[in-house]
């Protein structure tokens, strides 16, 4: 019955403020959470932010063309659709290009800007990539096109020779907050130049319009739901309620979302997949088409075809996970602190996602790698578990990789097929000696013991003040113990969930634990079990109550 070994309580003692116990768990102020219009930091307050605009308003001067090279998935399309708007509503002829996941890869490679020049390109910006493209800078400047990086991703030892880099994580830029997605610093970079080239009349609403897409780039690319992103995304969801652009409105549609307010839950599980999938299978221009078609019934045909994509790619993922634990379980690779499990025929736009799924089954760092390309190489996506820096980890490697590149959490690789047994070999070793036993222990972060009284209507809306939820701010977790068990029944198609109603000091509270049916057989009522647990309001026929979102579940003490 229990899921997770261990339960870490992180407040143990009795608190006279459920708000300051939560914000004190998540080490935030109520200045943090603020909505006020001061968390928007100055945008020229990143490196080379002058730079940028300065240049971005001589290629209008000029009348040059604009190409912005982006990259394939929803925080790379959303960049480029908002960068895009933006140029040509101050009249710059500004093109997309997008690169394909299969032929190119990440990034903006020297092919990549041969495109950019047959398209006329005078001034290159980048959306969600160019920290790292040296040889591709380097092949425009010499055929004299300057190149700004628009970029979020942690740059190597040097920078490219761009004319300017707007990346709050290069390491002599001084802005505050480091934690910006790619399209959060593709507003700033909007933010910035528009001071010159709109009234304020006009700039305040626009900037206002683009953050719904600033939103779903933000969600979907689980940046840090704190500072200026919490803000930006909460205001970008209620944008989104009412979004001007039809191709959200038809994704809402076919997600089945278009009745319900957009919660970051919405973005990173329904809307959010369906504009990946276009990368993942087929073209992210398909995902930037859909959102910035300004027709009906083209987004309407888009957003079917996206949902299409994302059904196709769900197929694909489970079969690939089923393959992938398959060679754990043989292979016993558990054993090890690390998966790194290879594939002959994975797609590429699913092996992030076999990574992400394997390491949490198995509470530890994976590398997935695919030799689909037949060129006698192998392609990988890596994720993380237990705080290991994966990309640190694949760095140590990289005499024997031809390219590499992520973050702590999440990291892409290739390598010439001859050298996977010793990458992996390596892989292995590092994390043996970085990870202890303890790290890979399967860990339910808990607030605190809720008070029976504050299992109430009014604490979820006190709770919802916190939104959105995401990294750094995670959606608060509660436990009570002793409960006796009520009634026990499943719900969904063929049993799939756990519906419970559980009793605790003299109230009966009912609770729903999500794909846990089979274990109606293990329980009864009269049993005492403590619960972890979630509060969510649930709403019926006009009525509202308090329900218990169940997380873990173990036998009661004594």
């Amino acid at each position: 019955m229990q899921q997770y070994p261990i339960w870490h309580l992180r407040h143990r003692n009795a608190y006279n403020s459920l708000m300051d116990m939560l914000l004190k768990n998540r080490s935030l102020t109520r200045e943090d959470i603020s909505d006020a219009p001061e968390v928007l930091l100055d945008p020229f307050k990143m490196q080379d932010m002058d730079r940028a605009v300065s240049r971005i308003l001589d290629a209008r001067k000029k009348g040059e063309r604009v190409v912005v090279f982006g990259d394939y998935d929803v925080d790379g399309v959303t960049s480029t659709a908002l960068l895009i708007d933006f140029l040509e509503r101050v009249g710059i002829d500004a093109v997309a290009l997008l690169p394909d996941r299969f032929r190119d890869g990440y990034g903006m490679k020297p092919p990549g800007v041969e495109r950019a020049l047959t398209q006329g390109a005078q001034l290159i910006l980048t959306a969600d990539n160019g920290i790292s493209s040296f040889e591709a800078i380097d092949i425009a400047c010499e055929a004299g096109v300057d190149v700004v990086v628009v970029d979020h991703h942690h740059p190597q030892e040097r920078l490219p020779a761009a004319v300017a880099i707007v990346n709050p994580n290069r390491p002599d830029c001084g802005y505050a907050f480091k934690g910006l997605a790619a399209v959060g610093v593709a507003f700033k970079v909007v933010q910035a130049a528009s001071t010159d080239l709109m009234s304020r009349e006009e700039r305040v609403p626009y900037l206002n319009s683009l953050l719904d897409l600033v939103a779903l780039g933000t969600v979907a690319d689980v940046a840090p739901m704190v500072s200026e992103n919490r803000l930006l995304t909460r205001r970008g969801m209620r944008v989104m309620d009412k979004t001007a652009r039809p191709g959200l409105r038809a994704l809402k549609e076919v997600a089945g979302s278009a009745d319900k307010p957009v919660n970051t839950t919405a973005i990173a599980f329904f809307l959010g997949p369906r504009i990946n999938s276009a990368g993942r299978l087929g073209s992210a221009e398909l995902a930037l088409d859909l959102l910035r078609s300004s027709d009906e019934a083209k987004a309407q045909g888009l957003a079917e075809a996206l949902d299409a994509l994302n059904t196709q790619r769900m197929e694909l993922q489970n079969a690939g996970i089923d393959e992938a634990r398959g060679q754990v379980e043989r292979g016993e690779l558990f054993r090890d602190r690390i998966l790194v499990v290879p594939g002959e025929d994975w797609h590429l736009g699913i092996i992030g996602l076999i990574a992400g799924r394997l390491s949490e089954a198995y509470a530890r760092p994976s590398a997935i790698c695919t030799g689909v390309r037949k060129d006698g190489t192998f392609t990988g996506s890596a994720r993380s578990s237990g705080g290991y820096n994966i990309s640190e980890a694949i760095f140590k490697c990289s005499d024997l990789l031809s390219e590499f590149g992520g973050h702590a959490a999440a990291a892409g690789f290739t390598l010439p097929a001859k050298n996977f047994e010793t990458f992996r070999d390596r892989l292995i070793q590092d994390a043996n000696q970085s990870l202890t036993d303890e790290a890979l222990t399967l860990r339910l972060e808990i607030d605190a013991e809720l008070t029976p009284s504050d299992i109430s209507l009014r604490s979820v809306l006190l709770i919802e003040a916190l939104e959105p939820f995401g990294p750094l701010n995670e959606s608060p977790c509660f436990m009570v113990k002793g409960c006796d068990i009520r009634v026990v029944d499943t719900v969904g198609a063929g049993g799939t969930h756990l519906k419970m109603k559980l009793e605790m000091d003299k109230q009966v509270i009912g609770a729903i634990w999500w794909r846990q049916g089979d274990l109606a057989k293990l329980l009864s009522a009269g049993k005492r079990v403590d619960v972890a647990f979630s509060l969510v309001k649930n709403a019926w026929n006009g009525y509202e109550k308090v329900e218990l979102e169940v997380k873990d579940m173990r036998p009661a003490e004594g």
